[in-house]
Order: structure tokens, then sequence, then C-alpha cells
């Protein structure tokens, strides 16, 4: 039977005729360490502290996944996806929390462990437990990545939640997506919605006057995340001042966002342009990018799908130009000289699986 030894913060697995022995690891935080003779130990690092409030879907979540793991007999993976400050770190934490409350510990991986050595190790702790991968692609390469699968799939008996959160799931090995036997759930973490946003505001902001505003410059990025919303909101409650002024000097522009793809449509002198005479025909970027948008079109174009010097027609739009924004409709609006160009964002559509 396997038995911990504790000395301070530190356990380590042991036999019965050690001294201080537990039967369980007791419920807590721990990293991996490594002696000095090569031998792996536990070591107890400060707990998780308990959230005040959750927003979103982060409570909903946490009761699903703990569901999952409590009732599935061996191991659950769990992959959470996202941009720094998006939530996923947020519901990780949260599952060990509430995990902990029942006996559960937590084993946090800072480190890229893995081999025959630490696969062995993980055996040993027979009970149920957490493990966390923290920014996994980036703590493993490609390499050791593929050489912890045999961990993930749940050869061991032992009863363990895998939760690995990512910032890019498409460094992440092939051979863990689309293989709920190693990761049960994938969650993708994208840009906080509106209701997120008023909930938060309503909760934290000072001046209420400004919660539309918020919404409204949040649809200006493609992922406006938690870290963006929680600064804003901290700057404007330290100064008093609108959104507009608390965005100036903070690290939350626009012009770094890159992702987001637009429908162009364009306006000549009242007549809508053909998508087919128009370079480009798609726009991908920030419309309020200082650079400006550049949209050329072919105002003759002949059968040979070509064009003479003269019918080719060239427009730049930038902020000075900008008449309107709709934010709900992802829709920017600019004018220049008799022309319109509307750009309208394209929304990454989720499959529906109700069509089956």
């Amino acid at each position: 039977m396997t038995y911990f030894m504790r000395s301070g913060n530190t356990y380590r697995v042991s036999k019965n005729e050690a001294i201080d022995l537990h039967d369980l690891l007791p419920a807590g935080n721990y990293v991996i360490k490594e002696d000095q003779f090569g031998n792996l130990y536990l070591e107890h690092i400060e707990d998780f502290k308990p959230l005040t409030k959750m927003y979103g879907d982060t409570l909903k979540n946490t009761t699903r996944i703990m569901q999952t793991f409590l009732d599935r007999p061996a191991a659950t993976g769990v992959m959470l996806t996202g941009e720094k400050g998006s939530g996923k770190t947020l519901l990780s934490k949260n599952v060990c929390i509430e995990l902990a409350k029942q006996g559960i510990p937590t084993i946090v991986i800072n480190a890229p462990w893995h081999g025959d050595k630490f696969n062995t190790f993980m055996q040993s702790i027979e009970q149920p437990c957490v493990i966390v991968f923290d920014e996994f692609e980036k703590t493993y390469d490609s390499e050791q990545q593929e050489s912890i699968l045999t961990l993930l799939d749940g050869v061991f008996p032992s009863k363990k939640l895998f939760m690995l959160t990512c910032n890019d799931k498409w460094r992440v090995d092939q051979h863990m997506r689309n293989r709920p036997g190693r990761i049960y759930y994938m969650l993708d973490f994208k840009g906080l919605g509106a209701e997120f946003i008023t909930e938060y505001c309503n909760d934290t902001l000072k001046n209420q006057q400004y919660v539309d505003t918020i919404c409204n410059i949040a649809s200006l990025f493609s992922e406006f995340n938690f870290d963006m919303l929680k600064g804003l909101v901290e700057e404007m409650n330290r100064y008093n001042e609108t959104p507009q002024e608390a965005l100036r000097m903070l690290n939350a522009k626009p012009e770094f966002d890159h992702g987001t793809k637009y429908e162009i449509k364009l306006i000549d002198n009242g007549i809508e342009v053909s998508k087919e005479t128009m370079s480009p025909s798609m726009y991908d970027g920030n419309p309020l990018s200082p650079k400006g948008i550049t949209i050329g079109y072919d105002s003759e174009p002949n059968d040979e799908d070509d064009s003479s010097d003269g019918s080719w027609k060239q427009f730049r739009f930038d902020g000075n130009s900008l008449v309107s924004v709709e934010p709900g409709a992802g829709k920017f609006i600019f004018e220049d000289k008799g022309t319109r160009l509307i750009l309208t964002k394209i929304k990454q559509k989720m499959f529906d699986y109700s069509s089956f």
C-alpha cells in the first residue's frame, strides 16, 4: 500500500516502515521536485484562494467537469484553450478549489516532467487527484507531449483529472485532438460577450453610465479578454475617466489585435461594386488601424478579367472617414468623397449538431 511521508512541506511516496506516514495525500496544492539521488517527491505550495464571484459559465462548467470526473471510473482529461486572460485558468483553479473541499488534492505540473520515472511516480499516487498542466504547449515540446500520451490514456488504474490549459490548441499534439479517451472535454475560451461585460461592470464600475460604451469598445477586438476588462475598469475607477481616456495608456489597443475577418461592401457614387472586381474582396485586421484600409476595383472589367490603366480606382479609408459603428452587428461604416465602405465582422460558426 502507498503511504506519504511528510517532512515540513514535503511529501514523499514511502513504505510503511517510514515515520509520519499518511495513507492519503491531504487536500491542497503540490508541485513535483527531484532530490539529489534522482527520486521524485511532492512539495506543498500555497492553496488557490477562493473566488469572490464567478462570471459567465464558470460555475456551470465547474459543476459539469467535477460531476463527470467523479462519475467516470478512471482518468478524465480536460483541455481549456484560449489566449491569456480569457478565463481558462480561472475555471481550472475553481475546479481544484471545489474538489479540495471533497479531500481531493491538486498536483501542479510546472516543468516538462515525462518518461517512465514520471509515469511510475504518478501511478504510485493511487488516490483520486487533479493534475494541472498550465500553459501545456509552452511547457512541453512536441516530443515531450507525445511521451505523456500513455499517462492521459488512463492506462494506469488510478483515478485522475488531467486539466490542461493552453493558449494555442494547434500546438498541442494532434493525437490529443478528437480523442475523448485522452481528452474528454475541450473548451475554447473566446472574447467576452456583452452579458459578461455588463454583469462585471454592474458589480465593479463606479460610473455606470459607461457600461454600454465599454461593450461597444470590446467589439473592436476580435477577443476582448478578462484582463483587458479588469484593467480598464480599474483605471476608470482610479482616475474617474471615460473608457476612451483610460485606454490611452492601458496596454489594450485594437491595433494590436489580429485575426478578425470582415466582409467588404463598397458603394461608389451610389452604386454597389461587384466583389469580383474588388481587391481585396475581404478585409483581415483592425478597421481602426492607423495605416487605414486601401480598397481598389476595376470600373471597366473586360472579358479577360484585366483592367486598363484608366479603369482601376483606388480608395483609402481611415479613422477620420469613420462615420458610424454598429457593435452588435460588428459593422464599421466609412465614407469619403461620395464613396462608402461597409465592413461587417464575419462571425465564426460553431458546428450545429442539431441538424442530424
